[in-house]
This record gives C-alpha cells, sequence and structure tokens, in this order.
C-alpha cells in the first residue's frame, strides 16, 4: 500500500499544544534573563533604547503595533524596568516549547484492510492513507459527504502558525499559497540553532508538526484535510527548540496584516497572575520574579489586532489533562510539574491563548467520541471539540490507528495525537463557512459554528465538549 519506499514513521506526540513557562530563562542563572516588557500604548516609545542603555539592558526583540519589547538584562534589573516611562508590565519571558515526541517505525503495512471506499464523484485521487486509516477525517467530513458541499477555495485562506511547511510534499503544495513567513531569528532560541539564518523566507518545516497540521486542514493526496481545497498560509515561529513569544505575536499580527480568515494555532502555555518565586539551590537566595502577566497581555492584544482586522483565531486546550477553567488547579499543575526546578508559583493559572477572549478553544476527542485522555478542558474554556486520536490502546494491536494521520516533513506521513491535531479540524471548518456564505465578523463565524457547525452536547458535557463536536457536514448543509 505504501509502494517500495518502504516504512512509514508512527509518531505519538504527548506533549504538544502545551507551553512551558519559559521561566527556563530564569532558572538557570540569577544573572542573564529575559524580559518581556509591555507598554501602556500600542507603540514603543522612541526613547526606549536610551533608556536600556541607562538600565544597562539589551533590546532583543519589539513589536510596535502592541507595544510590547523583549529585552535581556541582570535579574536584579527587574525593578529598573519596571520604572520607566509608560511601561504597564514587566515580567520574565515566556519560552515556548516543542513537545517531546516519539517515533515508532512501522515496517510493514501490506496487511492493513482498508474501509470500505466512499463513493464521493467530488474527490477523486487516490486517497489510500485516507481510505485505510483517516477515521478523525471520516467522522468530521461523514466520509466526506460534505465534500459535495464544499472543499474551499483559494479566496478564503488559513494562516497556520507552526513549525512551519513541507512546501514541496506532494499532499498539500497545491493549496499552499504565496506570502508564507519565517519569524524564526539568524541563531534560533537562545542563539543555540546555528542552521537559523533568520531568512524571512526559510519556512520549511524541520520538525513535522506544522506540515501535520496543514495536511488536516487541506490535505489533497493520500491523505485529506477537511477542506481539501482552501488555501493556507504557514507562519514559521519554531525551528527545533522553543520560540519567543514577540515570535508568535509577530506572526499572528503578520496573518492578521495579510487578511487571513482563520488562524490556527496548535499551541498553547500558562501565566500566572499572581507571582512567580525562584530559590536558588545553591545559596538558597529567594527572588521574586513577578509574574507573566506581560506576555499573557501581549497575547491578548494580538489577538485582539486579530479579530479587530476579521480574522478568527482557533486555539489548542493543550495536552496536561488539566481542568483548565479552574484557576486554582492551573497554578496547582504548575506547582507539581515545574516546582522541582527552584520555581513556585502563587496566583491564578491561566492556560494561553485558550483562555483569552476572542479564541476558539479546541478540546480533543479519541476514536469513541470521548474526552481524549490528555485533553485539558474547562467549563467556560472549552468552546468546541473535535477527534484528536487517543492512544488508550498502547502497545496492544495497532494502537496507533487510534491517533490522527497526516502529513510529515521531508514527504513523510506520521501519526501524531494531540489538541494540535483536533484544532486544525476547527479551523477548517470555520474556514469552509466563510468559503461559502462570504465574509463574515470573527463573532459572526463563531456563532455559525457554534450553532450549525456542530454535533451539539448539553449539560455536564459541555464542560468538555464546549457547544458539541466539530461537524463540517453540518455546518454546510
Amino acid at each position: 500500500m505504501f509502494g517500495k519506499k518502504g516504512a512509514l514513521a508512527v509518531c505519538v506526540v504527548l506533549a504538544f499544544g502545551m507551553l512551558l513557562p519559559g521561566l527556563g530563562h530564569a532558572a538557570t542563572s540569577s544573572s542573564a534573563m529575559r524580559f518581556s516588557v509591555l507598554f501602556k500604548q500600542n507603540a514603543i516609545p522612541a526613547d526606549f533604547q536610551s533608556q536600556l542603555n541607562k538600565v544597562g539592558a539589551t533590546l532583543v526583540d519589539s513589536v510596535p503595533e502592541i507595544g510590547f519589547a523583549e529585552v535581556k538584562a541582570d535579574s536584579s534589573t527587574l525593578s529598573k524596568l519596571q520604572g520607566i516611562a509608560n511601561v504597564d508590565e514587566v515580567s520574565p519571558s515566556i519560552a515556548w516549547k516543542l513537545p517531546e515526541s516519539h517515533t515508532v517505525p512501522l515496517a510493514d503495512t501490506s496487511a492493513a484492510k482498508p474501509t470500505k471506499k466512499s463513493g464521493s464523484a467530488v474527490y477523486t485521487t487516490n486517497a489510500d492513507l485516507y481510505q485505510s486509516y483517516q477515521w478523525d477525517i471520516k467522522e468530521v467530513t461523514h466520509d466526506r459527504a460534505s465534500y459535495s458541499l464544499g472543499t474551499g477555495s483559494h479566496k478564503t485562506v488559513v494562516g497556520i502558525i507552526d513549525t512551519g511547511i513541507d512546501p514541496a510534499h506532494p499532499a498539500v503544495k497545491a493549496n499552499l499559497l504565496p506570502g508564507s513567513m519565517n519569524f524564526v531569528p539568524a541563531g534560533g532560541f537562545g542563539g543555540e540553532e546555528p542552521s537559523e539564518t533568520g531568512d524571512p523566507n526559510a519556512i520549511k518545516d524541520l520538525h513535522g508538526h506544522g506540515t501535520h497540521v496543514a495536511g488536516t486542514i487541506a490535505g489533497n493526496g493520500r491523505i485529506q484535510g477537511v477542506a481539501p481545497n482552501i488555501g493556507f498560509r504557514s507562519y514559521r515561529v519554531f525551528g527545533t527548540s522553543s520560540a519567543e513569544t514577540s515570535w508568535i505575536v509577530k506572526a499572528i499580527i503578520q496573518a492578521a496584516n495579510d487578511h487571513v480568515n482563520v488562524i490556527s494555532m496548535s499551541l498553547g502555555g500558562y501565566d500566572v497572575i499572581g507571582q512567580v518565586f525562584y530559590v536558588d539551590p545553591v545559596t538558597g537566595e529567594k527572588t521574586n520574579l513577578g509574574n507573566d502577566i506581560a506576555d499573557l497581555k501581549a497575547f491578548k492584544r494580538a489577538l485582539q489586532y486579530a479579530t479587530d482586522h476579521g480574522v478568527l483565531p482557533v486555539v489548542a486546550a493543550g495536552n496536561d489533562a488539566v481542568n483548565a477553567g479552574n484557576k486554582a488547579q492551573v497554578n496547582d499543575f504548575l506547582n507539581t510539574a515545574y516546582g522541582g526546578n527552584g520555581l513556585y508559583f502563587v496566583g491564578a493559572g491561566f492556560e494561553v491563548p485558550g483562555s483569552l477572549p476572542g479564541v476558539v478553544t479546541v478540546s480533543a476527542t479519541g476514536p469513541d467520541d470521548s474526552l481524549s485522555s490528555y485533553s485539558n478542558w474547562g467549563s467556560g474554556f472549552v468552546d468546541i471539540t473535535a477527534p484528536g486520536g487517543d492512544f488508550k490502546r498502547y502497545p496492544n494491536g495497532d494502537w496507533y490507528t487510534d491517533m490522527c494521520l497526516s502529513s510529515y516533513k521531508d514527504g513523510g506521513y506520521v501519526w501524531m495525537a494531540g489538541t494540535s491535531m483536533a484544532t486544525p479540524k476547527v479551523s477548517a471548518v470555520a474556514a469552509l463557512l466563510i468559503d461559502k456564505y462570504g465574509q463574515m465578523s470573527p463573532q459572526q463565524v463563531e456563532q455559525m459554528l457554534f450553532n450549525k457547525g456542530v454535533d451539539a452536547v448539553t449539560g455536564t458535557d459541555t464542560a468538555y465538549f464546549g457547544a458539541g463536536h466539530v461537524d463540517a457536514y453540518n455546518a454546510l448543509k
């Protein structure tokens, strides 16, 4: 079934969709740190550089559209940065992490039993991998019945903010539009990625995650996406390591300026409204690091910028099995997960950007439509759900087929599981609604998505699934 090229990699992603607090910037040393600085206005003051010179800080990056900057300074400089005129918030910068991925080679797929082929007359390409394995796309599209109602077009564009794209991948290249962009600077994260040149045209996916997301949205070949003729642009904010907040908010703003219709962000992290403390393991010295609210507010401003420009942001709920609607539980999770490296958190914890206004937050389900074992959830937090796969059967039988198969870097195909895999399905349905019914405000798209584009749920199920299970066929009929 897979020809003579051999094995198909099986990738199990247990953690993507979660961004770890970038207090790793702070935890390794009490000296050099990165701080996020947010000004009261959506602008960077003209004298900011001279003010940084006075306090011994170095400007690393800035996003003038939302009055946000990242600087490098000694930890003792925090109060001096807070004293700069018109500064609203200063806090340690967040490092956005890539997942620890586990790959399992599938040596022989010849014995795989394909499912019964659809009789759709709309879609005629081979789609052998779809036929055999893409239970998740079949569920959302009613086994391609939705394709007879709409497959999208290049007049509607999804902006994928992720790890980039394999521009030559046969399953996605036809729907990749000009204007994709790289936001990873020369040297990459912390100057530790020497292959990164900072070329804005360097969109090639070095990780594979972004190409998987793109295939889920707009796959058109051996695998199929929810919207196999929709246009997309790739905004690369990850190399092979972490990402800075400024890279991601720049990508959000660029996508809005490019007039995309939907932003798909299969990423997320945590901020604390309260205090973050670091205890030096050698000296025992306790340092108050403030909180993460500068990054939270920067995301809020960037997302507001997007919605003001008519763009609907769709984001992942996260993969930590946390009730993210309960801020105290999120804070407890942060202390459990990161307290061992000298950090501890006091206050209310927020999953970001899923907790912010104006976004559609997506939880994940497995093949049985139950909440995936890893998915975050929470009343007032989750807006909608989609198949993200699971691995409850591991290591028994063909357990990996409970995950989601899609395109991957270097022309490959892999299975992944996560709210990262659920999010693009919702992004695709939102784009299909716009493509069929015409340009709408983000609020109108959201309302139509929740009212028309779901198998609705009620009662206690809303804490897990929001308005319901996304359904492309219902959305378009």
